[in-house]
């Protein structure tokens, strides 16, 4: 009976520290000169990382920290489409989906931090900038979609 108590604590300790979606390390606000565009999702389970800033692809999956002014700024969004009915009408598997998505913004301002949010309606991806207080600026143009996006 023992052993059942340990092994329900380990499971419990091991859940909460490979839940790393929840937490984010702390950053330093962006210097005064510059503004910063974070990335986020509506559902847990999709991903968007960073993929060009102003025509140059972006190494890693967030975007350095930006001049104030007009930018081009693109992310690469991986999210799960809804199975459809095959021909027993059954639902399917879900399947997941990769887009390009586009946001030309002329408006950062420097020592802000944006947002760039994706979510999906339906199998179509959505996007937009967010401010610091969470109104939205620009909506994002849907580049591409596909398996080489």
């Amino acid at each position: 009976m023992r052993w059942i108590a340990v092994l329900i604590a380990a499971l419990m300790t091991l859940g909460c520290a490979t839940n790393t979606n929840t937490v984010k390390p702390p950053t330093a606000p962006p210097s005064q000169e510059q503004a910063r565009v974070e990335l986020g999702t509506q559902r847990p389970a999709d991903r968007i990382s960073a993929y060009r800033l102003d025509g140059e692809l972006v190494r890693g999956l967030r975007f350095p920290d930006i001049e104030a002014g007009a930018h081009n700024v693109q992310v690469r969004f991986h999210y799960e489409v809804p199975g459809s009915a095959g021909g027993t009408g059954m639902p399917g598997e879900a399947q997941m989906r990769t887009c390009i998505l586009g946001i030309e913004y002329a408006g950062f301002s420097p020592g802000v931090t944006y947002r760039f949010v994706a979510d999906r309606l339906g199998i179509r991806p959505v996007g937009w900038l967010e401010s610091a207080d969470s109104q939205r600026l620009a909506s994002a143009e849907i580049l591409r979609c596909g398996p080489g996006a």
